[in-house]
């Protein structure tokens, strides 16, 4: 089941989990910090990790799957947009609260990588085919475990 939601960020994981109805046999695979990082949500990372944190260590799951945000492709994006830097904030503490609490990390950012801009659509935001075939098989393998 697919709980993501478009514009979401980490204050919204509560909400969405409580619609998909999470028991403790499901493998959950988590995955925020790209709209957490917008000018106009501007969650602050401390929060944002501190959210993810509770979220991740006080509902059950059989395995927990955190996957860090894959950056944008600036080159398609305008200013007061997304952009890197700030979103490599996010990156930092999607892999803290991974290794926190002991849950596989997908590092979508590196995994990414050698696509370059093929790895987004035209947005710049979204993944493009390309992109997610890149990421399936770390997802798949991830979920596997």
């Amino acid at each position: 089941m697919n709980a993501a939601a478009g514009g979401a960020t980490v204050l919204n994981l509560e909400a969405q989990a409580d619609g998909a109805v999470l028991t403790a046999d499901d493998v959950v695979v988590v995955s925020v910090g790209t709209n957490d990082g917008t000018p106009w949500n501007k969650v602050p990372v401390h929060d944002f990790h501190r959210t993810l944190m509770e979220f991740v260590v006080t509902r059950r799951a059989r395995t927990w799957v955190v996957m860090a945000p894959p950056g944008v492709d600036e080159s398609r994006l305008g200013a007061g947009e997304r952009n890197n830097a700030v979103l490599s904030a996010y990156w930092g503490a999607t892999a803290a609260v991974a290794q926190s609490a002991s849950a596989p990390l997908i590092d979508s950012r590196a995994l990414l990588r050698p696509l370059g801009s093929r790895a987004f659509n035209r947005d710049g935001i979204h993944l493009s085919g390309e992109g997610y075939r890149q990421l399936l098989p770390a997802l798949a393998k991830a979920v596997s475990l």
